[in-house]
């Protein structure tokens, strides 16, 4: 039974398993018989396998698409150009890179210094590991900023070590939060969650430039503008990673803010996914791409496979979903499996992604404007850039997009990850990556057939406003829109972290109440992926935490 302090509406475990039990007959084709079958390859499916089969269990793995990794693995954006949708895995458990022994199997990371340049009229500001640096441009900004700035992030810190929740767990709902907090604490959580992001940082903040760097930490993939209530909860998640497992050292990449700090893997985003699909390998996993499955088998009581779109079953006792929930209850299961009202309240979750993808084949790095006296282009090349120069600009980039509109101000994280990696261009060539945001997957006017082009275009004219030689640099470009992303990749509505990034739908109840701890009501179906906390982004925790789910059960289930 799960904590009464979850709340949230009753499982209908039981009135499935009340269900006529006949088995489910599998269609025709070519069985095999394992321990877990997991159902999608991106990176967190990739880390449940590998823990799996370190475990000792009999794993395959089934990727609809011919590549592994999702928005993370590599990408052939043009011949010879191949990077990852994603571009920093600034995010990325040390722990789990650590557990799985990822640089055994050619992990290596770069560490840029610095690691980020932000974009500001007249000055950029540049993320630099040296603290005091980034104190000085704070200060210049407006005197005394760098000790309001830490400040902040200190009583957020504070926070999070009082709210009782971990990464690496799932998460309490938020009334037994409220509950268990310090009275001295409950103003700032009620910020957190029922607040602003922009009332958050006026009220810590001065400088517009500040609030900007936090701002885009805070909110990228979620429409929802720095006004909308709930909107500062994306600040915790640094807070609550350090509170579930502190640092061991002072170097450690988390203290940073900013993000970016882990260092960029060496040949690419997909060399993460090389990584842990060898771990997989090494343990005796099975992994088959170009398999799309159709459905979850089941007999009414547990899960006991799945049958492929060619027709093939494979069976097992454990079928983890990797994939985003609304596919899985909407397309993949029935109501005898897990009960209608789930199914039909984990399909109507809104998918709204405002995702576009920029990549530009570059005969040279280009120059860059307002850099401080004495750092040059090829200094910062290998540093991720940011367009976004105040906390109006995003919130005029989220109305247009919330319009139905591309953004006519977009905002953009983007790398030139040649400069770390120069595998991933031809020689003598660089490969820029821009993830831009937003561009609403339903448009009010046109389609996306005519605006993919004319949007990316656009950014870079935007872009081209911090780096004047770069249009005259391009010598090849591909403009990847909202609906291609989700032909592509299966993101459902081209939503990158399958689903909102706030309070209610992130903090026990991700996907949804009745299937917020990894298990679902169907025995034996298990969930993992973006969709299931602690949410999106490039973490591996969702994998990591599935796979700690199943062993526990299988323990729990022999003793």
């Amino acid at each position: 039974m799960r904590p009464a302090d979850r709340g949230g509406t009753p499982s209908p475990r039981s009135a499935a398993r009340s269900l006529d039990t006949d088995m489910q007959k599998p269609s025709e084709g070519a069985a095999g018989r394992y321990d877990a079958i997991i159902v999608g390859g991106g990176h967190n499916g990739l880390v449940c396998a590998a823990y799996l089969a370190k475990a000792g269990l009999k794993v395959l793995v089934a990727e609809a698409r011919d590549t592994l990794g999702g928005p993370c693995g590599t990408y052939e954006f043009m011949p010879g150009y191949r990077c990852a949708i994603t571009n920093s895995p600034g995010s990325f458990e040390p722990r789990i890179v650590a557990e799985l022994e990822l640089e055994r199997y050619g992990l290596r990371f770069e560490r840029a210094d610095p690691t980020v340049v932000h974009a500001f009229p007249g000055r950029a500001f540049i993320g630099w590991r040296d603290r005091a640096a980034v104190a000085a441009q704070l200060d210049a900004f407006a005197p005394g900023e760098a000790a309001r700035y830490q400040e902040l992030l200190g009583r957020l810190e504070t926070l999070a070590r009082h709210l009782g929740v971990s990464l690496y767990e799932p998460a309490r709902g938020l009334a037994a939060m409220a509950r268990d907090l310090p009275a001295e604490q409950q103003r700032l959580f009620e910020q957190v969650v029922m607040g602003s992001l922009r009332e958050l940082l006026d009220g810590a903040l001065v400088s517009d430039q500040a609030k900007a760097l936090l701002g885009m930490v805070a909110l990228n993939a979620t429409l929802a503008p720095p006004s909308a209530p709930g909107t500062a909860i994306g600040l915790m998640l640094r807070p609550i990673s350090m509170a579930s497992s502190p640092p061991a050292a002072a170097d450690d990449p988390r203290g940073v803010a900013l993000r970016g700090s882990t260092g960029l893997p060496v040949g690419g985003m997909g060399a993460i996914i090389d990584a842990i699909e060898a771990v997989c390998l090494a343990h005796g996993a099975t992994v088959l791409r170009e398999t799309r499955v159709a459905r979850v088998l089941h007999d009414g009581e547990r899960a006991n496979g799945i049958v492929t779109a060619a027709g093939d079953s494979h069976h097992a006792p454990v079928v983890i979903s990797a994939i985003n929930p609304k596919t899985l209850f909407g397309d993949l299961v029935d109501d005898r499996a897990v009960g209608a009202a789930l199914r039909r309240e984990a399909a109507a979750v809104p998918m709204r992604g405002s995702a576009f993808k920029i990549a530009l084949a570059l005969d040279g790095l280009p120059q860059y404007r307002g850099l401080p006296d004495g750092v040059g282009a090829a200094a910062i090349a290998g540093s991720q850039f940011r367009i976004a120069h105040s906390l109006g600009y995003i919130e005029r980039a989220v109305a247009d997009g919330l319009a139905g509109m591309p953004s006519q101000g977009p905002i953009m994280w983007g790398l030139i990850p040649s400069v770390t990696s120069p595998g991933v261009a031809p020689p003598g060539r660089h490969l820029m990556s821009i993830n831009v945001w937003h561009a609403p997957y339903t448009l009010r006017e046109g389609d996306w057939s005519t605006e993919t082009e004319r949007f990316g275009r656009h950014c870079i004219d935007v872009l081209a406003a911090f780096m004047p030689d770069l249009p005259a640099r391009i010598v090849d470009h591909r403009f990847i829109g909202p609906r291609e992303l989700e032909a592509e990749l299966g993101l459902v509505g081209s939503h990158i972290t399958h689903g909102d990034m706030l309070p209610g739908a992130l903090i026990g109840a991700r996907p949804h109440p009745a299937a917020d701890d990894y298990r679902t009501p169907l025995a034996g179906l298990y969930l993992s992926g973006a969709g299931t906390w602690p949410g999106g982004y490039v973490t591996g925790l969702p994998g990591h935490n599935t796979s700690r789910a199943v062993l526990a059960d299988r323990q729990a289930a022999h003793q």
